[in-house]
């Protein structure tokens, strides 16, 4: 059983979907600095994708500093730094253009939006 949840969709890719779940489960305290972590073999063979799939996203956590190799332990949760207002702006400004842009598709007013993500912010304080 992985330390995460995620349940694999069609449309975005697998490792997409993975990234989104494990920075939840950091973001969410699910997943603590320390923790253990499973090995790219363990996660492919549990969600069933392919091996390169979950290393391209393991990298890209590893990266970030969600991930860390000590030696002799293995993979752990790390904690990621993101100092810089700037580099956080950069990292949320995708996300948040496709969120407005998605909000404008549907007809939902800015108030609305804020609404929705006041209640998503509250869910997932640890």
């Amino acid at each position: 059983m992985l330390p995460f949840e995620i349940r694999l969709r069609n449309g975005p890719p697998v490792y997409e979907q993975l990234l989104y779940a494990v920075r939840k489960a950091v973001v969410s305290g699910r997943l603590r600095e320390g923790d253990g972590f499973p090995s790219v073999r363990v996660i492919s063979r549990e969600l069933k994708v392919n091996p390169n799939t979950v290393q391209k996203a393991v990298g890209m956590l590893k990266r970030d500093g969600y991930l860390e190799v000590q030696p002799g332990v293995g993979m752990v949760v790390g904690r990621p730094v993101f100092g810089d207002p700037g580099l956080k702006r950069e990292f949320l400004g995708e996300s948040v253009e496709g969120m407005v842009l998605r909000a404008r598709e549907l007809g939902v007013g800015m108030g609305e939006l804020v609404k929705t993500i006041k209640e998503h912010w509250e869910r997932m304080e640890p």
